[in-house]
């Protein structure tokens, strides 16, 4: 079931650039990460209600003994989602397989600098094809003077929402075993959507909120975000323990594909070799950092 529970995760999460499309044209990219965050929150509730799960007993001690973990990672994962919902709304949207890359590459170099692990030439291989990767599809055949003018922003601020996102895994890594995963989830998804209601709170008392009329695409791509949200990390956690470590960065590669899929099927996006060969490029390359050495 492990295999099973991956493959939805990479499913659910490459429509996250699909629903940031949908949402964008009424909502700005504070809004669209308070309702991931907000409607995650209720999904996960939802999901203790089915499956009959109380809150763990001493809830508020393992709260209280991890509490700047939480507050660390709540707030990084508010950055990592307000980054990439900004340049998927600007971007295009599959601009985010990206942030993976970003991820791997900064949790490795943690693991060097912080944990002194030692870095094999396999390894450093594998970092210069995610690097290789991501040059690629952010260049995209396009001269360099004309992708600083136009698409610098955006990569810098998805490799950015991939550095949060791997603080955010170390802040999970140091809460586990101390918080449910549901729980923790909840912790940390409601503390981000506080985070994400500050600066989304600015058209609700100038009364700009009143005036949008978001389409029934729009409501069920909020919706199916905070479902993604929810859901998507509930599972990645259930499977982890069921399959080996290394497979699990093989199958969450998918998501680029299918988010690449969506882009094309959806909005007519142009998918050129550069994207398709920086794409292999980086799925290899994070492939290969999770291996472990012979």
């Amino acid at each position: 079931m492990g295999y099973v529970y991956l493959l939805c995760v990479a499913l659910m999460f490459s429509f996250g650039g699909t629903c940031v499309k949908l949402i964008s044209p009424y909502f700005n990219a504070s809004w669209i990460t308070f309702f991931r965050f907000f409607i995650g929150v209720v999904w996960l509730l939802i999901l203790k209600c089915i499956l009959r799960q109380p809150f763990q007993k001493n809830l508020k001690q393992a709260l209280l003994s991890c509490w700047k973990w939480i507050l660390f990672g709540a707030f990084i994962k508010w950055m990592a989602y307000l980054t990439e919902n900004y340049a998927l709304s600007h971007g295009l949207s599959y601009g985010n397989i990206v942030t993976q890359p970003a991820q791997t590459l900064f949790l490795t170099l943690v693991s060097v600098l912080c944990f002194k692990e030692k870095l094999s030439p396999r390894k450093g291989f594998c970092i210069f094809l995610c690097i290789g990767g991501v040059l690629c599809i952010s260049l995209n055949g396009r001269p360099l003077d004309v992708f600083f003018k136009e698409n610098l922003l955006f990569t810098g601020l998805f490799i950015l929402s991939g550095i949060c996102a791997g603080c955010h895994v170390l802040s999970q890594k140091m809460v586990a075993g101390r918080l449910d995963i549901i729980d923790s989830n909840l912790a940390i998804f409601t503390l981000s959507g506080l985070f994400s209601l500050i600066p989304a709170a600015e058209p609700v008392f100038t009364g700009k909120i009143t005036f949008i009329r978001p389409d029934l695409a729009c409501i069920l791509a909020i919706l199916a975000f905070g479902f993604i949200t929810g859901m998507g990390f509930y599972l990645n956690a259930k499977a982890i323990p069921l399959v080996p470590f290394y497979m699990v960065p093989v199958i969450q590669s998918m998501m680029a594909v299918f988010a690449i899929l969506w882009g094309v099927f959806f909005f007519h996006e142009t998918v050129t070799g550069w994207i398709i060969g920086g794409t292999a490029a980086f799925m290899i390359g994070v492939i290969g950092l999770q291996m472990k050495n012979n």
